[in-house]
Order: C-alpha cells, then sequence, then structure tokens
C-alpha cells in the first residue's frame, strides 16, 4: 500500500508540468474521467486511480459513480492490490445491487480473494474464507454463462491440427479456485500430521492423519496416509510403556484392517504395511508369554 502511493506520488511530481498535471491540478471533471478512462485502458493505473478518487467524492450519491467506482475496483486489481480490490469489489456488490456490474463484481471478489490466499505452509484463513465466498457465488449464480476467458486451442482431427476458440466462464474458473485452493488446506493437513510423525509424536500424528482422511476423503495420497496410521499405530505401541502395549499393539491390527479394505495387494505401500501387522503380531505374542511366565 505505502509503495503504491509513494510510486504514485513520484508519478505526479514528474507530471506536474504535463497534460495529466494540468488537468490533475485545473481540469473540470469530465476532463479528469476522460484522462482517467484513457490512462485505465492504458492499463496506466497508478496514474488513473487518484483521478478515480476524486471524482468519486464529486459524483458521490450520483448515477455516473456507478461506473467511476467499477473502474476504481479494477484500477486496484488492475496493480495486484488483491486485498484492496476484493473490498471495493465487495463494497460495490453491496452499494450498486442492481448495476449490470453486479455478477462480475461478485465474481472479481472471489477472484480477488483467491488471488490472495497464502501459501499452503501459511496461514490458511484467507484460503477457507476465499472457498467459503466462491461457493456462495457459485450458489447466487449456478447458471452463469458470463465468459472469464477464450483461450486458443489445438485438436487433432483426422491427422489435421484445427485450430479453435474454447471459453472458460465464471462458473468454470470458481470451480477451478475451489479446486486449487482445497489443494491447499490437503497440503497443509499432511504437512502438519507429517510433522508429528518426523518428530516422532506418533499419536498425534495418527490423530492429524485420520483428520486429514475424514476432511479430505479425495486425498490423491490417501493410500500413503492409511499406510502411515499403520506405522504410526506400530510405532508408537512399541514406545509405550509396558501396560499400555498390549492395548496399543492390538491397535495396529484394526488399523491394518482398515488399510488392506481399502488398498489392493498391488498397492505400493502393501508389503510393508503387511511388515508392520506381522512385527505388531509377533511382539504381542512376545509380550504375552513373558506377562504369562511372570
Amino acid at each position: 500500500m505505502n509503495k503504491y502511493f509513494i510510486y504514485s506520488l513520484l508519478i505526479i511530481l514528474v507530471s506536474s508540468c504535463s497534460e495529466y498535471g494540468t488537468v490533475v491540478k485545473k481540469g473540470t471533471n469530465d476532463e479528469k474521467y476522460d484522462m482517467a478512462k484513457k490512462l485505465y485502458l492504458k492499463k496506466d493505473y497508478v496514474r488513473a486511480l487518484p483521478l478515480f478518487e476524486d471524482l468519486l467524492a464529486v459524483y458521490r450519491g450520483k448515477e455516473k459513480s456507478e461506473e467511476i467506482y467499477f473502474y476504481y475496483c479494477y484500477s486496484y486489481y488492475g496493480l495486484g492490490q488483491y486485498e484492496l480490490a476484493a473490498y471495493h469489489f465487495k463494497n460495490f456488490t453491496e452499494n450498486y445491487y442492481n448495476s449490470k456490474h453486479i455478477e462480475e463484481c461478485s465474481f472479481r471478489y472471489t477472484n480477488c480473494l483467491y488471488k490472495d490466499a497464502l501459501e499452503y505452509f501459511l496461514d490458511q484463513t484467507s484460503t477457507v474464507k476465499a472457498i467459503a465466498e466462491t461457493q456462495l457465488y457459485l450458489n447466487q449464480y449456478p447458471n452463469s454463462k458470463s465468459i472469464y476467458e477464450v483461450l486458443d486451442k489445438d485438436k487433432i482431427v483426422d491427422g489435421q491440427t484445427i485450430s479453435y476458440k474454447d471459453t472458460i466462464t465464471y462458473k468454470d474458473k470458481c470451480n477451478e479456485q475451489i479446486e486449487e485452493l482445497r489443494g491447499k488446506l490437503k497440503t497443509k493437513a499432511f504437512e502438519n500430521a507429517l510433522l508429528f510423525y518426523k518428530i516422532e509424536d506418533y499419536l498425534a500424528a495418527i490423530v492429524s492423519f485420520k483428520n486429514a482422511i475424514k476432511d479430505f476423503p479425495d486425498m490423491d495420497n490417501k493410500d500413503e496416509i492409511e499406510f502411515l496410521i499403520v506405522k504410526c499405530s506400530y510405532l508408537y505401541a512399541k514406545y509405550s510403556i509396558d501396560e499400555k502395549k498390549e492395548e496399543r499393539l492390538k491397535l495396529v491390527f484394526s488399523e491394518y484392517a482398515e488399510y488392506i479394505k481399502n488398498n489392493k495387494p498391488s498397492n505400493k505401500w502393501y508389503e510393508e504395511a503387511t511388515k508392520y501387522n506381522k512385527k505388531a503380531q509377533e511382539e504381542l505374542s512376545k509380550h504375552q508369554k513373558i506377562h504369562k511366565i511372570q
């Protein structure tokens, strides 16, 4: 934010003797609007923003304010200031609910939240919010056919390369956004559980791996997680105090049973999971013999 204002100030200072500077200082409202639109279309959002901001104050409560605010929102979007753009797009939908731009601004609000969501290893509050708001958009516009992007694509027909146009709608893009955002949450859930495994807090790892599957049953590496639950269960039992060992070794068998219910012998982790189940059986047998003698 500070960088934008500093840059904006420099632009204004440099342009003080130019046409832009003259319009900023002495131009009529119509001249300011024309200049702002011209700069906006050139993607010169830094210089367009102050003009749109001045005009918003002038036309507050008047019909023209809607179009000015629309460009104002997009100027922040064009600058990559997605948090501010999200705020203004949301504000637009609340203040101009009869506008022809209402669906577009509703979509751009979700699009800004998506772009502003943090990397998976950081706090995911923004990601959760982006998913919720994007789903809300889909609920409000379930049959939307508004075009987000037109792509040039090629396909092979009878050995010939045919070029064609393919469209991505707001609806398509929202579904893509949700899928990508959910991917961050899946990665976060798995990495958190894996961390517990690496620091040898096996009980916490078991609980976290199970929660990951519960929250995201479509995990790409669900089989690996189910295997790690078996492995952690075994290691948790192995290093348990004597009084708890038998009870915890028996839990390995139930986790293994769950693993083989969901995975075939051809699975990458099947052999190793079976090895830990067998080790648990051997340790339980040894443990029971010792205690029988005692």
